[in-house]
């Protein structure tokens, strides 16, 4: 340990910056080691007593450069300070000029700020007087709107390009689309005649207007309504035409009731032409009553005299042959004096009874009865019978005459073809057992098939038919609840189908 002294003790120490050690260090003159504050002031008093024992001439020089450094050190210090100072100078008269400024910004906000409060008051007042427009505007849209709705016709407002601008439920319903769906088509999409809707708009711009217009319009699952469309221009408050607003009127329960009436119109017309004939007829029969019953006792006279003529003639003589031609003609006189009977009997047939049988058995009888012609004429007869084809109920004779007259008028009809072929088909249809008898011959013309069960109607050669055949035959058909039709091709063929009903119906005579 180094003896030291106190600071107290220690001549000019006192100067020295520290703590004194203890009284009991003091006295010991021991430096305590276990305070860094101690240590520091020991060092300190230490350094001081080296000081005092050097030689400061030879730290001379050393001293003068560190005094040197030192003035250096002091005059930098110095000159940083005045440049701190003449920088905090500008900063200040920036910060001066920075508050001018902003205290001009601040009066001519402050100026901006009143005339913004004018504004604001002004815009209030305008929002004010817009709030009272848009709820006038709304009050009327939300009536014109109430106005379109309540109409019971599809109503369309469709812009100059011909794409739809508004519409209303209605128009929704008839085509099954909404609203956002419809507007800014083409309104011509809808209807089932594109071309003849946009044919009916160029109509409106060039006219102003159009009434009763025919469409029909297509709902979305395809089922189609008839309409009529009636549409006028619309214009701005300049007069500018801005579209065309369109109604369209649904006139089905309109069709309907036309088709109804026209209905009713045919039936009143059919049943006045079915009175007109039925007139006819019963003149007719009346007439052809009389004649028959005049004629038939003179002809079994004529043909009594001529088969007595024959039988006392011999085949050698050639009356014979003239006898024999008297013979055949009378007989066909008789026939058509029977048929005559046969017409004017046919609302009172109360001696034939009703019975079940066979149109294939009467086929036969009468292909026996004309088996002669069908090997003279050299043409071919075929029938066709379906499996299961049921009896029918008919009067025999009657039904017999009517394949019988059909067969002739077929036979007649192949006699100048080149291919002579006649077929008979028989099957059933439903409730009826159709008879068809389809000949190769020349044919019906069009404009005579309306006519060809007319009685007296012929196109045969003046002495080669009656005109009774095909009439008595229809009236024979529809006595029974059946049906004869017609379907022919001149230079083809005809065909007629027989529809007969398998059970007697209810206005069937016994």
């Amino acid at each position: 340990m180094r003896k030291v002294k106190t600071p107290r003790d220690a001549s000019g120490m006192h100067k020295v910056k520290g703590l004194p050690t203890s009284h009991r260090d003091a006295t010991s003159m021991r430096v305590p080691a276990h305070t860094a504050r101690n240590l520091r002031h020991s060092h300190s008093l230490l350094g001081m007593r080296d000081i005092n024992r050097m030689d400061l001439r030879a730290w001379e020089p050393g001293i003068s450069r560190m005094l040197r450094g030192v003035e250096r050190q002091r005059f930098g210090s110095a000159n940083r300070f005045y440049n701190a100072l003449e920088t905090a100078q500008a900063l200040l008269r920036e910060v001066q000029k920075r508050e001018q400024e902003a205290q001009a910004i601040n009066e001519e906000m402050e100026a901006t700020n009143e005339e913004l409060q004018a504004t604001n008051e002004e815009m209030e007042a305008t929002n004010e007087e817009l709030q009272a427009t848009t709820e006038e505007l709304r009050l009327a849209s939300a009536y014109s709107r109430s106005l379109i709705e309540a109409s019971l016709d599809t109503l369309v407002t469709i812009g100059p390009d011909g794409k739809i601008t508004d519409v209303n439920a209605e128009t929704e319903a008839a085509t099954g689309r909404s609203r956002d769906e419809l507007i800014g088509t083409d309104f011509s999409d809808y209807f089932t005649e594109p071309k003849k809707a946009r044919a009916g708009y160029q109509q409106v711009f060039q006219e102003g207007s159009v009434r009763d217009y025919p469409l029909e319009l297509r709902h979305r699952d395809g089922h189609v309504t008839p309409v009529l469309y009636n549409a006028s221009v619309y214009r701005d408050e300049d007069g500018k035409v801005m579209g065309v607003f369109a109604a369209a009127r649904d006139v089905t329960e309109q069709k309907r009731t036309e088709k109804k009436l026209q209905k009713l119109l045919d039936e009143l017309k059919g049943s006045q032409a079915q009175l007109i004939q039925a007139g006819k007829m019963g003149a007719m029969g009346t007439m052809t009553a009389g004649i028959a019953h005049e004629l038939n006792n003179p002809m079994m006279g004529i043909l009594n005299f001529i088969q007595y003529a024959l039988k006392h003639t011999s085949k050698d003589d050639r009356r014979y042959t003239v006898l024999k031609d008297a013979e055949r003609e009378t007989r066909r006189s008789s026939d058509i004096v029977q048929n005559l009977l046969t017409f004017s009997r046919m609302e009172q047939e109360d001696e034939e009874e009703y019975q079940k049988e066979s149109c294939t058995e009467i086929f036969d009888r009468v292909f026996k009865l004309l088996s002669y012609r069908v090997k003279k004429e050299n043409a071919l007869v075929t029938r066709d019978t379906a499996k299961g084809t049921p009896k029918i109920w008919m009067k025999v004779n009657n039904i017999q005459q009517v394949v019988f007259n059909l067969i002739n008028n077929a036979l007649d009809s192949v006699e100048e073809s080149k291919k002579k072929e006649i077929h008979v088909d028989i099957h059933r249809q439903g409730e009826f057992v159709q008879l068809t008898v389809a000949d190769t011959g020349c044919g019906i013309p069009p404009e005579n098939l309306r006519t060809i069960f007319d009685p007296f109607f012929t196109t045969k050669p003046t002495g080669q038919g009656t005109g009774l055949g095909l009439s008595i035959s229809h009236s024979i058909a529809k006595s029974h609840g059946g049906e004869i039709l017609c379907e022919s091709e001149p230079g083809t063929g005809s065909k007629f189908k027989v529809l007969l009903p398998i059970e007697r119906r209810k206005g069937a005579t016994k």
